[in-house]
C-alpha cells in the first residue's frame, strides 16, 4: 500500500515539473507578431544628385468613362499681360464645355523664378502625370513680326506623344482677335473642330450679297443679318451688281452676339464696308451711319432715239417710195398719150417734167429713210 502512494506521488511530482516546464518554455519563446506589408522594390540606383522627375513614378491608366485634361496655366500670380489671360480663359471655356473629357484641371504654377514648360511634349507629359491627368494642352503667346503667334499643343501624359499641335499669327493683337483665334485653335483639338458662334452684319439694302471667306453666303433678308460660322477669324465682302467692297476680317467667338460688328452702305462712288469699332457713336451709344444712298442711274437716252430715228426712217421711205410710183404714173401717162397721137401735147410735156421731179425726191426719200433707220437701230442696240 505505502509502495502504490509513493509511485502515485512520483507521478504527480514528475507530471508537474513537466507542466511547469512547457510553461517556462512557452514563456522564453516569443509569440510572432504580424510581418508588415512588403516595402516596394527598390528603383534602380540614380546618379548621386539626382531627383527623380514629378510624374516619373506609375500613371495611372485612362478613365474609361472619359479623360481627365490639365490645363497648363499661362498666366502666373503676378502676370500682368491681358491678352495671356484672354487666351487662358478661352482654353478654359472650350476644354468645359467639350464632349470629350470627364474633368478639367489646371496644373500648378510653375515654382517662380524657374523657367516653364512652354510647349514641350516631356516637360507637360512629367507635369501632368505627376498631377495623374490623362492629357494636358498647353499653349505659347510670342511676338511675331509686327503681330504674335499662337502655338497650342495636346500631350498625352503616358506616352510623352504630342496628339496634336497647331498654330496662328494673329494681327491686331485686339482682344477679339486673340479670342477668336485661341477658341479656334482649342476647338480644333479639344472639340474636334465642333464650334460654332454668331456675328451680325447690318446691310440696309436687300440686294446686297454676301461672300464669306471667298464664298456666297445666303442671306436671311433680315437686317441686322445673323451669320453662323465656324469659331475663328474669317473674312467677308459685300457685292451689289457688280460692285464690291473692300475685304473686311470677320471674327466669331463662341458667345452670342449682341451687336453689328461690321456695316455696308451702298455710295455714290463704291460698297463701303465699316468696322463698328472705327464709326462715331450716336447718343444711343450706337454706331452712327447714315442709310445708303443710291447712284443716280443716268436715262438712258439711246433706246428712245434710235426707236426715233428708225420712225422717221421708215416714214422717209414710206414717202420716197410714194414719190417714186407717182413720178413712174406721170410719165407712163404722158408716153400713152403720145402712142395714141403720135405727139406730146403741152400738158404730156409738163406730167414728164413733174414725174422726173418726183422720181427724184422719191428716191432721194427712199436713201435716207434707210440711213436714219439704219442709224436707229445701231443707237438701240449697240449702246
Amino acid at each position: 500500500m505505502l509502495r502504490v502512494l509513493a509511485a502515485g506521488a512520483c507521478a504527480l511530482l514528475l507530471s508537474s515539473a513537466a507542466a511547469s516546464g512547457q510553461v517556462r518554455n512557452s514563456k522564453d519563446k516569443p509569440v510572432p507578431l504580424p510581418l508588415p506589408p512588403a516595402a516596394p522594390s527598390e528603383s534602380p540606383a540614380r546618379p548621386n544628385g539626382a531627383v527623380p522627375l514629378p510624374g516619373s513614378e506609375t500613371r495611372r491608366r485612362p478613365s474609361s468613362d472619359g479623360r481627365h485634361l490639365g490645363l497648363y496655366r499661362l498666366v502666373r500670380s503676378n502676370e500682368t499681360d491681358t491678352l495671356l489671360r484672354v487666351v487662358e480663359d478661352s482654353f478654359r471655356s472650350v476644354a468645359e464645355s467639350s464632349q470629350r473629357y470627364r474633368s478639367v484641371a489646371a496644373l500648378p504654377e510653375p515654382v517662380s523664378g524657374k523657367q516653364g514648360c512652354g510647349v514641350s511634349a516631356t516637360c507637360l507629359a512629367a507635369l501632368g502625370g505627376a498631377q495623374d491627368v490623362d492629357e494636358v494642352f498647353a499653349g505659347e503667346l510670342k511676338p511675331y513680326k509686327n503681330g504674335l503667334t499662337l502655338k497650342v499643343v495636346l500631350v498625352d501624359t503616358r506616352t510623352d506623344r504630342v496628339l496634336g499641335s497647331d498654330d496662328q499669327v494673329i494681327e491686331s493683337q485686339t482682344d477679339q482677335e486673340v479670342r477668336a483665334r485661341a477658341e479656334s485653335l482649342a476647338c480644333r483639338l479639344l472639340a474636334g473642330g465642333d464650334c460654332t458662334g454668331e456675328a451680325l452684319v447690318d446691310l440696309d439694302l436687300p440686294e446686297m450679297k454676301l461672300i464669306v471667306d471667298d464664298r456666297p453666303l445666303d442671306r436671311a433678308g433680315k437686317n441686322p443679318e445673323r451669320l453662323r460660322l465656324p469659331v475663328g477669324a474669317h473674312t467677308l465682302r459685300v457685292v451689289v451688281g457688280d460692285r464690291t467692297s473692300l475685304q473686311k476680317p470677320l471674327l466669331v467667338t463662341r458667345a452670342a452676339a449682341a451687336s453689328p460688328v461690321l456695316f455696308a452702305r451702298e455710295r455714290e462712288e463704291s460698297i463701303v464696308l465699316s468696322s463698328a469699332r472705327d464709326l462715331p457713336l450716336g447718343i444711343d451709344g450706337r454706331p452712327a451711319l447714315a442709310p445708303s444712298l443710291r447712284p443716280n442711274t443716268p436715262a438712258r437716252w439711246n433706246r428712245p432715239a434710235g426707236l426715233a430715228a428708225v420712225a422717221l426712217g421708215v416714214v422717209a421711205g414710206s414717202v420716197g417710195i410714194y414719190e417714186g410710183l407717182h413720178g413712174r404714173s406721170l410719165i407712163h401717162g404722158a408716153n400713152a398719150s403720145f402712142d395714141q397721137r403720135g405727139a406730146y401735147l403741152p400738158g404730156d410735156l409738163a406730167n414728164i417734167q413733174s414725174g422726173k421731179n418726183a422720181a427724184s425726191a422719191g428716191n432721194i426719200l427712199l436713201i435716207a429713210g434707210g440711213a436714219l433707220a439704219a442709224a436707229g437701230l445701231t443707237l438701240y442696240f449697240t449702246f
